[in-house]
């Protein structure tokens, strides 16, 4: 084994361990569903780091949640249907994340890239487009169907968006898992990627794909420059082509291709294949691979042990696993220098190891030597503010009442160890001792009867022995809370004679709410209704047919909700797409891609 500490360390890029994996930066592997329903909590953030909101969680059945301005997302699903989920949001490449349940809960990082500005280009004419990084696509005139099938015409919009796995920030971008099932059927459990591009073919915000008996030719860069065994790539390789089930997060080989020559590309390289279908297309290799026994030495018999592991080469990749006292065996390529690094959360504080290994046959054993403790620590400390609203008469109008803003609550949650005492305090005067080294508490910011607009709130926690460690959370008071919307979910349905859509919410704070439709770009608003006295929790069925294909045709429209107080408005906005029903047709579906 090699037990030097020599090498790059360069970030993440395939699935380093399939064994007893939790998760990685793209999801993992979930195992065996537990029973009854799963909680998930998740964070989405760009490859810059920054969280996102108003990012849609979704699967078959529809939204399941959406991204707070902390980017973070907090749901409950059935554990049948709790393997993977999807994320999108308006502007950015579709995601999808395999989740692993753990004692009936699942946490999730999740990483979302903006999508390339699409280019216009003509259905009618043969297209050969060439994008960034040298990502090229080209295709037959008359290619594109729609969702129905139908043969597409005139003006369509195609975006190109690589993905440059070289790249540690980037690389979160890559949806699913780093792995699938191979051209002969088997399993595939690390693969390991030299690029992936996400080609998307458009009109009026309907996604097209290709006709049954057409096929395009695709060039996906290539950005890592060797393969796995450190030999370089050539002009003239084959690679293997696949695809991404996007339900399921895994990925499937379909065919392989040729490495050509391509100007923009970084190496100079790119992958030639033939598609049958638009979606995330990966060049990748399915390596040889190694199950490595790690054992840790010198952690109390009652830590909870994290592994975290990331490949020393120029292909990078993470994944973190579960280590038991017992010793853990994991799956990872073999011959690969791979940097581990491991926490263990025990009764008297933290424990950290680290070791650069290779594991270099079919199988291999470790030591992973731990020191420690330290004490205390402060894993995390969250916070946000909840605006409470009240009934009160309306003065411009006595037979009215409207919601006004009744106090702010700061709501936090934290995490520790080895804390003989935690206080959250704030600069205006707040003083809690917390009785949980792990746990959530909510009070009211106001203090005698008055609030500022900025606190900044210190947890400090002291062990035993006077040892101290401190984190800081800033919150801004919300004088002026627009309705909150906790839920917002929309059903389409294409009947045989009418389309409509059912719209469900749970909203907080809201006098009225609004309904009206417009053109995709929001000219043209026309109102379809409105509800001056609004339930907080209701439904309520759209007959597009009769309300908007009537009168104003075929087409893509822009459905606009608003839910509106005295402070402001919360709008949520979904597409709907109405074609004419009088030669019958239809069927039921959810919202799919109408909704965004």
């Amino acid at each position: 084994m090699n037990m030097g500490m020599e090498g790059r360390i360069i970030g993440l890029l395939f699935l380093l361990f399939s064994a007893g994996l939790v998760t990685g930066c793209s999801g993992s592997d979930s195992g065996t569903p537990a029973a009854g329903n799963v909680s998930v909590t998740g964070l989405v953030r760009s490859p810059d780091r920054v969280v996102l909101q108003g990012v849609e969680v979704y699967n078959n059945d529809g939204v399941l949640a959406t991204s707070d301005a902390e980017g973070t997302v907090s749901f409950s699903v059935a554990a049948d249907k709790a393997s993977s989920i999807r994320l999108r949001k308006s502007g950015y490449a579709a995601q999808t994340v395999v989740l692993n349940i753990n004692n009936e809960r699942a946490d999730f990082l999740a990483t979302l890239g903006q999508r390339n500005a699409p280019v216009t280009v003509s259905a009618d004419s043969a297209i050969d487009i060439s994008g960034i990084s040298g990502a090229a696509v080209s295709l037959a005139a008359g290619a594109l169907v729609d969702a129905s099938g139908n043969a597409v015409t005139g003006d369509v919009q195609l975006s190109i968006t690589p993905v440059d796995v070289s790249d540690d920030e980037e690389l979160g971008v890559f949806p699913g898992a780093f792995a699938g099932t191979d051209i002969n059927g088997n399993a595939a459990p690390v693969i390991m990627s030299y690029g992936t591009v996400e080609y998307q073919f458009s009109q009026n915000g309907e996604e097209l794909n290709l006709a049954g008996n057409q096929s395009a030719t695709i060039e996906i860069p290539v950005f890592i420059a060797n393969h796995p065994d450190g030999t370089p790539i050539q002009i003239g390789d084959t690679g293997a082509l696949w695809y991404l089930n996007e339900t399921s997060g895994q990925w499937v080989q379909e065919n392989v291709g040729t490495v050509v020559a391509s100007v923009d590309s970084p190496t100079g390289m790119a992958l030639q294949a033939t598609v049958t279908h638009f979606s995330w297309w990966n060049h990748d290799v399915a390596p040889q691979l190694c199950d490595l026994t790690i054992t840790p030495a010198g952690v109390p018999s009652d830590a909870d042990i994290a592994l975290f592991g990331r490949t020393q080469n120029d292909r990078p990749r993470s994944g973190t696993t579960t280590l038991l006292n017992g010793g853990t065996t994991v799956t990872m390529p073999r011959g690969v220098d791979v940097y581990l690094e491991s926490t263990a959360r025990a009764s008297d504080g933290l424990y950290r190891a680290s070791t650069i290994d290779s594991c270099d046959g079919e199988a291999g054993s470790l030591v992973l030597d731990f020191t420690g403790p330290e004490s205390p620590v402060i894993f995390s400390l969250t916070g946000r503010v909840k605006p409470y609203f009240i009934l009160e008469l309306n003065p411009a109008n006595p037979s009215n009442t409207r919601w006004v803003l009744d106090r702010n609550d700061a709501i936090f949650t934290w995490s520790s160890i080895s804390a003989e005492t935690l206080v959250l305090s704030s600069d205006q005067g707040h003083n809690t001792t917390l009785g949980n080294a792990t746990g959530s508490t909510q009070f009211p910011l106001e203090l005698n009867g008055s609030h500022t607009t900025q606190y900044l709130f210190t947890l400090t926690a002291t062990d035993d022995e006077g040892n101290t460690a401190t984190k800081l959370k800033n919150l801004t008071y919300d004088a002026t809370p627009e309705p909150i919307l906790h839920q917002f979910n929309i059903s389409k349905a294409d009947g045989e004679t009418a389309q409509t859509a059912t719209l469900s919410w749970d909203v907080e704070g809201a006098d009225s709410m609004t309904i009206a439709y417009s053109q995709i770009d929001g000219s043209g608003l026309t109102q379809l209704a409105t509800d001056s006295d609004v339930a907080g929790v209701g439904a309520t069925a759209i007959d597009l047919t009769q309300d908007i294909f009537a009168v104003a045709g075929a087409g893509t429209y822009l459905i606009t909700v608003e839910f509106t107080n005295q402070y402001g408005t919360t709008t949520r906005t979904f597409f709907a797409w109405l074609y004419d029903l009088s030669g019958g047709g239809g069927g039921d579906s959810d919202c799919g891609e109408f909704c965004a």
